[in-house]
């Protein structure tokens, strides 16, 4: 990504109004692509790069956003793409329980829409100088 590109995010979130909601916050400063589930969003990543990954953890039909990071890890091409975990889970030890599953941050639902900027902004600087 150069310094005049806006990052590219795929956001994985099977709630319409989380959607929603995150498209609202975020389409001004990020390019984002939206999806509902694992599916889709495997079909998105063999057409487009990503500089970030934004996964809900709970994607339904017993399917996480673990299964899909591991998936995407798995592909040469998306092995260092960072992610986010974007989830509902907040009891004490889940964010170490993501972080240990290969995220790279963790964002709790509700959230703060300063705080999420914040953690991808945070999240994009330390993958760039890597």
């Amino acid at each position: 990504m150069s310094p005049s590109q806006r990052p590219r995010i795929l956001i994985v979130e099977d709630n319409r109004d989380t959607q929603r909601l995150l498209d609202y916050q975020l389409n001004t400063l990020f390019d984002i692509d939206l999806v509902f589930g694992i599916d889709e969003a495997l079909e998105r990543v063999a057409q487009a790069t990503y500089d970030l990954y934004i996964l809900d953890i709970n994607l339904g039909e017993k399917r996480t956003g673990i299964d899909l990071l591991n998936q995407l890890r798995a592909r040469n091409l998306h092995q260092h793409v960072p992610a986010l975990a974007l989830t509902a889970y907040a009891l004490p030890g889940d964010r170490e329980r993501f972080l240990n599953e290969g995220f790279e941050a963790y964002v709790s639902k509700p959230f703060l829409r300063d705080d999420l900027i914040r953690t991808i902004r945070h999240v994009l600087s330390a993958h760039s100088v890597s």
